[in-house]
């Protein structure tokens, strides 16, 4: 999808991949609607940032952060709807059965 902002990009990255690679790329752009560039840029961001996501360090002051502590270690509550979606078959089960 076209975005209406555009970004100066002024660096560059080279690498090589196989034919086949090629032509998954190809594919998944072409399904996206964009350019290969835009589709392996996208696809790169978006997995380097689900990388990353758990890399994330912040700061809580004492009192916070043991409200933080204390809600962690807090025990789960009974949640019904949870316990029914995990016991009961769901709907391929009960589709698949003969």
């Amino acid at each position: 999808m076209p975005s209406a902002v555009r970004v100066l990009k002024s660096r560059r990255l080279n690498f090589r991949i196989s034919d086949t690679q090629e032509a998954l790329l190809r594919k998944g752009a072409n399904v996206r609607g964009q350019s290969v560039s835009e589709f392996i840029v996208q696809s790169a961001c978006a997995a380097a940032e689900s990388e990353l996501a758990d890399q994330c360090e912040f700061k809580l002051p004492p009192e916070q952060w043991q409200a933080f502590l204390a809600a962690l270690d807090k025990p789960a509550e009974p949640n019904l709807l949870l316990r029914r979606l995990l016991t009961e078959p769901s709907v391929v089960e009960l589709a698949n059965r003969p």
